[in-house]
């Protein structure tokens, strides 16, 4: 298969993200022109439209993969062919995420044959390829001793390639549909409406099919930062009263895509001064490590999501004036 690099190895980054920005273009216009007329409305400038903008993250992605690695860590060190293919893998995904944020803006609805055969992609070729991985679905930087041993992985995921493949792309398509479907149920019992759609679900997992566990859980927590963010001005500019959330999650995704190195690796000191511990230091990476932590912080934010959605019903049903029988009301007795 070594033929399939050859544009990897004729054409410099500058050529190749052009190429590859204008397929993404190409074929984000084509799932928006289809994809809206199936959502019941028409699809009117919006294919080219999104079209562009496909065009410019897509060439965008290529050029930092290719030469910022922006999504290069340490422990995943694929093959050549590998790490060339995964730059049209995760523009699939780039494509279907705009094709998906083009139909839940205009419509408020998620096609599920978008995310599903998203999902099939993910699944598929993650399996099929053993190597293009974010993260492997378990590495334990905690066990780390600097200049003598790296992090802990299991020795399965280097003798069964495959069916690690399987193992991490399906455990990202849990994590996305577990924590989204949590979120959705919780805050339907407690506000008798979900706050998420069935379609936020399948979004979910299929992002976590081509990204993994981990990035998924950072891809969840970047959605309400960019929905506090930019939300209140898509708001004024649009004169909606709601913006649905599929966009977030999108918009968080592609932050992951384009940010992975530096969101692994990123530390944070927790004391001032000189720190030789590494425990009085945060780290990502070795968070994702330690099941320990990791349950008592995803513990406390359901209590914490759960107490915030019983103080908004609470406020809800003071803030709701009592209702005065009216004529009409009088009448139809």
């Amino acid at each position: 298969m070594h033929f399939l690099l050859w544009p990897f190895e004729q054409f410099s980054p500058a050529v190749l993200a052009a190429l590859f920005g204008s397929i993404v273009g190409l074929a984000t216009m084509w799932l928006v022109r289809h994809d809206l007329p199936a959502c019941g409305v028409s699809a009117g400038r919006w294919p080219a439209g999104f079209g562009v903008l496909g065009a410019i993250l897509g060439g965008a992605l290529t050029w930092s993969m290719l030469v910022l690695h922006c999504q290069q860590t340490p422990e995943v060190v694929p093959t050549e062919f590998w790490r060339a293919w995964r730059v049209p893998y995760h523009l699939c995904l780039l494509t279907l995420l705009l094709s998906i944020t083009a139909t839940d803006l205009k419509t408020y609805y998620i096609l599920d044959r978008t995310s599903l055969v998203g999902l099939a992609i993910g699944l598929g070729l993650a399996t099929l390829s053993g190597d293009l991985q974010l993260a492997h679905v378990w590495v334990d930087w905690n066990q780390e001793i600097p200049q003598l041993r790296g992090p802990y992985l299991p020795d399965w995921l280097g003798q069964h390639p495959h069916l690690h493949g399987l193992a991490w792309s399906s455990a990202g398509a849990a994590c996305g549909a577990a924590i989204t479907g949590l979120v959705r149920e919780v805050s339907a019992r407690i506000l008798a409406i979900p706050a998420l759609g069935a379609g936020d679900v399948w979004l979910m997992a299929m992002i976590g099919s081509f990204l993994g566990w981990q990035a998924t859980l950072v891809t969840f927590l970047f959605a309400p930062l960019l929905a506090l963010s930019i939300g209140m001005v898509l708001r004024l500019a649009t004169n909606r009263a709601a913006i649905p959330y599929g966009p977030y999650l999108a918009g968080g995704a592609v932050c992951v895509l384009f940010g992975w190195r530096w969101i692994w690796m990123a530390e944070y000191r927790l004391v001032a001064g000189d720190v030789s511990d590494p425990r009085q230091i945060f780290a990502v990476r070795r968070f994702f490590g330690d099941p320990v932590t990791m349950g008592i912080v995803l513990g406390g934010a359901v209590v914490l999501f759960v107490v915030l959605l019983t103080g908004l019903r609470i406020y809800r049903s003071w803030s709701v004036p009592p209702r005065t029988p009216s004529s009409t009301d009088v009448s139809s007795r």
